[in-house]
Formats: C-alpha cells, sequence, structure tokens
C-alpha cells in the first residue's frame, strides 16, 4: 500500500487546502492486532513500542503529539501539511485521517 493509500481522502483534501506550512490535526492509525494482552499493561507497552518511532518522525517534521490512544492503536497529533505523507509513510503507519467528531447512538 502506497502512502497516498494511506491518507483519507478528506485529509487529503486538507492538505491540498491549506498551505504546506499550515499545521494540521490527524489521527494516525498504526498497525498491530488488537487481539487480547494478558493484561493492561502488557498491551499498553505493545502500543508504547509501536507509537514510539512514528512519533518520534511526527517530532521530526515539526509537528508534536499530543494523545495517543493504546486501547485502538492510535496517536493524535498536530503535524504540517507538508509532512502529512512523511506521516503516512513511517513504519507501522496503516492510516493517517482527520479527527472524526464520536456522537451517541
Amino acid at each position: 500500500m502506497g502512502q497516498r493509500a494511506k491518507i483519507t481522502s478528506d485529509l487529503a483534501a486538507e492538505v491540498e487546502a491549506v498551505d504546506s506550512s499550515n499545521l494540521l490535526d490527524v489521527i494516525v492509525e498504526l498497525d498491530g492486532d488488537l487481539e487480547e494482552a494478558p493484561d493492561m499493561a502488557v498491551a499498553k507497552a505493545a502500543f508504547e513500542r509501536a507509537a514510539a518511532p512514528v512519533s518520534e518522525v511526527i517530532s521530526g517534521s515539526g509537528g508534536e503529539v499530543l494523545e495517543g490512544a493504546w486501547i485502538n492503536h492510535t496517536l493524535r497529533a498536530r503535524v504540517p501539511a507538508s509532512a502529512v505523507t512523511d506521516v503516512a509513510e513511517a513504519d507501522g503507519v496503516s492510516v493517517v485521517d482527520v479527527p472524526h467528531a464520536i456522537h451517541p447512538e
């Protein structure tokens, strides 16, 4: 899967609409099984190992990781529009998207 396939159409439209230096809020979904770990500590540690190199790419691009969610293997970050492709190309990234509001059913 190429980096373009990893960037959702919603995010691609945002990148096209702004200056390359603008910071964009993104959700980075990480590869990895969400299979049941023996306990929460093991699951959190596995997430931290998977997230560390991606966090370095984000920081190195001039962005910042705002938070991580080990339960669904995602990072919320702000990255320059010009760096979205670099984040998508990082090892361990499955999808980069815009944040979506969660609404109760």
